[in-house]
């Protein structure tokens, strides 16, 4: 599989040769934030709709890691293409660098403005401590998402609440280049993974897209999290380990 660099600096986007990203498609991402929920979605959403590896980033800061997935290599930042509803996924395995986000970040926006992506969707967790009602997300849009937020049918993030991180970063980016894009945020627990928040996530992105991606996995990984916690905190309150058993 050839590969080609769309630019000549020290961050690179290299995309498979041949493979062009059509205008008015959707870019979707989420990076290692609270429960992890950003990762955790924009990856399962990619194994689950079989979207095809199409490129991946090169910085002067790429993490010095490889895997194994589904017997191929898996790199640190990773973009795919599910070419049936015209989507394209970045999945960052790591956070990026530090030292180098602002440009990490910056070079990012200026790639999705300048390939006419017709929305952007940032994926990520809330704290759980903040929820005071029924809803189980909350968005973030930029001022050009405009009457978009209505297909959502999700409450803004209040006043006084504050996203975090690199996707705040990249908000901010896409926002200051009148990039249409809304960030949405499912309430996560904090202090650990949360692949029922992240199925939350894509229950909605089915239901607004149209797509299948099943959350079942997700579910019984977040059923076996909560045994191991509930055995945890059991344990921990138990003047004796040794009364849990029989």
């Amino acid at each position: 599989m050839a590969f080609v660099a769309t630019t000549d600096s020290k961050f690179q986007i290299v995309l498979k040769k041949g493979f062009k990203i059509k205008p008015g498609s959707t870019f979707i991402c989420g990076f290692h934030g609270l429960g992890e929920v950003g990762f955790l979605s924009t990856a399962h959403l990619t194994r689950t709709l079989n979207a095809e590896r199409v490129g991946f980033i090169k910085s002067d800061m790429l993490p010095l890691f490889v895997s194994m997935e589904n017997e191929k290599l898996v790199l640190p930042f990773e973009i795919f293409s599910y070419e049936e509803k015209s989507m394209v996924f970045l999945v960052p395995r790591f956070q990026p660098h530090q030292s180098e986000q602002w440009s990490f970040i910056d070079r990012l926006a200026n790639w999705i403005a300048q390939n006419g992506f017709k929305e952007t969707l940032l994926l990520g967790g809330l704290d759980a401590s903040f929820k005071e009602d029924e809803e189980k997300m909350r968005a973030v849009p930029t001022s050009a998402y405009g009457d978009d937020m209505e297909k959502w049918s999700v409450p803004l993030l209040e006043e006084g609440l504050f996203v975090a991180g690199p996707l705040a970063l990249l908000l901010a980016e896409l926002e200051m280049l009148s990039q249409p894009a809304v960030g949405l945020l499912t309430y996560a627990t904090r202090g650990r993974p949360d692949p029922r928040s992240a199925a939350d996530m894509l229950e909605k992105i089915n239901e607004v897209y149209g797509v299948e991606a099943n959350v079942e996995q997700l579910l019984e990984e977040s059923r076996e999290i909560e045994r191991l916690e509930k055995m945890r905190k059991s344990i921990e309150s138990s003047d004796s380990p040794s009364d849990m058993f029989v």
